[in-house]
């Protein structure tokens, strides 16, 4: 060819690898591709037989012959009684060799003059005779390296290790073209490359780039994002079809909180329950407490026999009951057993007749819906909900309405499911309880 007005001659092997590291190339782009796979692991070709997969396609040809019968052989054996086939002449004469007495395979240490007809024969006494006990046939060569092996194939396998650019990673950052390829010699390292240079971060906007310690911990605070979006076109939603004045007023920005539907992977075993949650974690304590009674947060005073299921209402029960006493663990000191006894006796009757009253939920109820925490469940008052337009105080202050109260339209819709037997939409209900909180709120400003 020419290059520059000069004749050259072209090289036999022409097409390169293109790996880093790799010098080999290759007369063919056949050959080349066939090396690359070498790099990739790719092993496209696959017996149908046994499902075993090659690099080359000769290479399965070659293999599928291991499942047709020995009559299929060409090469056959006529020494005497022998009848022996085999695939190539090569294998054939190996064969011969047995009838004939030869033996090719010397022992190369001095003074041993042991000769073998097949290699892994030799191999066999090598190890036997004279290498350390325990020697297996087929021995690392690396320096520092004693390892051995009973087959090739574990030889080859083992021959990874001793390669320091066996794993590469393959994260955006480090195949940059700015960048130079990161290498390791075992899985560990990269793995341990990976948590600390690419852990898994947050791509939302709203994050800045924030890390987590795991993919599980960054899927489910991917959950959050999206029942958050959710909620921010439901909201969109429904101020477009809110009239001009609900418009006009500006409601003050909504908490993030993490309730809501989206996400809840994780159901409730007990086939009476439909519960469901967003971590395996959640659903635990949920059997632990609803359904096998484990109250595991108990009262430290001595006292005071009360135990709760979750911290939050030991901590409340605390503030509630015992504030007067100060810090938990000084109460004995404070007050003798007789008057703790007989404070905590006082509470739990007053506690008792609220309970059997409804006073302590009535009270509670009235100063959530009062602050626009909480709305009141609108039966028998559901025109509201096909048609948005019923005038919340109505529905509030009419006597045959129903007592109960709910921040989250989930409960709300569970609550007309099982008490009233009123089946509806969740769209429907979920634009009704932000309807009716953005009014709410309004009317507090």
């Amino acid at each position: 060819m020419m290059v520059n007005g000069t004749f050259q001659m072209c090289p036999k092997r022409r097409y390169k690898c293109t790996f880093e590291g790799c010098e080999k190339a290759y007369t063919k782009p056949s050959r080349l591709e066939e090396h690359e796979r070498s790099h990739t692991g790719l092993r496209p070709f696959v017996c149908e037989t046994c499902h075993k997969s090659y690099l080359r396609e000769s290479h399965l040809h070659a293999h599928a012959r291991s499942h047709l019968p020995e009559s299929e052989r060409p090469f056959l054996c006529d020494s005497g009684s022998c009848r022996k086939r085999f695939w190539t002449s090569q294998h054939l004469q190996a064969h011969l060799q047995l009838h004939t007495g030869e033996k090719p395979f010397k022992c190369s240490e001095v003074d041993c003059e042991e000769a073998f007809a097949k290699h892994h024969q030799l191999r066999t006494h090598m190890c036997t005779v004279h290498a350390p006990p325990g020697t297996k046939p087929y021995q690392c060569s690396h320096a520092d390296c004693s390892k051995s092996f009973s087959t090739s194939q574990k030889l080859r396998a083992h021959a990874k290790t001793h390669d320091d650019r066996r794993y590469m990673c393959a994260h955006p950052n480090c195949l940059s073209p700015t960048s130079t390829p990161r290498y390791f010699s075992t899985w560990t390292a990269l793995q341990h490359h990976t948590r600390v240079d690419h852990p898994p971060t947050c791509t939302h906007p709203s994050c800045n780039g924030r890390v987590f310690t795991s993919q599980k911990g960054l899927r489910a605070h991917q959950m959050l994002h999206e029942e958050r979006d959710a909620e921010a076109r439901l909201g969109a939603e429904v101020q477009n079809d809110s009239d001009a004045e609900d418009s006009d007023s500006e409601a003050p920005p909504r908490k993030k909180r993490r309730g809501g539907e989206l996400g809840r992977d994780w159901k409730c075993d007990v086939d009476t329950c439909d519960k469901s949650f967003k971590s395996k974690k959640a659903m635990t304590t949920h059997i632990k407490v609803n359904h096998q009674g484990r109250r595991d947060f108990v009262c430290p005073h001595s006292a005071c026999k009360r135990a709760f299921g979750y911290k939050h209402l030991l901590q409340r029960h605390l503030a509630k009951i015992h504030k007067a006493s100060g810090d938990s663990t000084s109460s004995e000191a404070e007050e003798t057993e007789a008057d703790a006894h007989a404070h905590a006796h006082e509470s739990d009757v007053l506690l008792d007749i609220d309970a059997v009253t409804g006073n302590s939920y009535s009270k509670r109820a009235a100063e959530k819906v009062e602050t626009a925490k909480a709305l009141r469940c609108p039966h028998p008052h559901l025109q509201g909900l096909g048609l948005l337009g019923t005038d919340l105080a109505t529905i509030l202050e009419s006597e045959s309405s129903c007592e109960y109260v709910f921040s989250r339209a989930y409960d709300l819709r569970r609550h007309l499911r099982a008490n009233h037997g009123i089946e509806l939409e969740k769209d429907v209900v979920d634009k009704w309880v932000l309807k009716q909180k953005t009014t709410s709120r309004n009317i507090l400003q």
